[in-house]
């Protein structure tokens, strides 16, 4: 348990110190170290682990990690998996956060982070596109649907997330 610990530490260290846009946008790196890498996880697993922590409020990289480590190493795989995902960030956010206020009008900075939101885009379009390609098999019309109307309302009409999310719900209740 203490090696397989430790590879939770490692791997889950590495997502959250290379990873752009966190979150989200994590969830390509964390699929491909967990079911390509090192074989913790099956593709069908990724995807009800995934599926679980979407049921519960938080963020999903950190929920996800948690659930990782609790399957690979337990509790203390569970504690690594999340201290692991979020130190690297923490670290970074303190010790740059100096540097980015003093500079924030500089080109070069403005060039980096700007580059960097493409990244995070770039990394979440890369998850999207892992969760969509098992739902291949299962497509549901109706439930693409509703995650359609979703976006629209909330991206292009402006409709509250919090409210989108409500109806999006309750609509996946009575339909689905």
């Amino acid at each position: 348990m203490i090696e397989a610990t430790w590879q939770i530490l490692l791997s889950f260290g590495r997502i959250g110190l290379f990873s752009l846009g966190g979150g989200n946008a994590m969830l390509k790196l964390i699929q491909e170290e967990c079911v390509e890498n090192r074989g913790w996880l099956t593709t069908a697993e990724f995807s009800s682990l995934l599926g679980v922590s979407y049921v519960f409020p938080g963020l999903t990289a950190v929920k996800l990690s948690a659930l990782i480590g609790l399957k690979v190493a337990g509790v203390p795989g569970m504690l690594a998996g999340v201290l692991a995902l979020n130190l690297p960030g923490l670290v970074m956010a303190f010790a740059l956060y100096g540097v980015i206020t003093r500079y924030q009008d500089a080109a070069w900075l403005r060039k980096v982070l700007l580059g960097m939101q493409y990244g995070a885009l770039a990394l979440l379009a890369a998850a999207l596109w892992a969760l969509a390609r098992p739902l291949g098999s299962t497509l549901s019309w109706t439930a693409a649907g509703l995650a359609v109307a979703l976006f629209v309302s909330v991206a292009l009409l402006d409709l509250s997330p919090f409210l989108g999310i409500l109806i999006f719900a309750a609509a996946c209740v009575l339909m689905l």
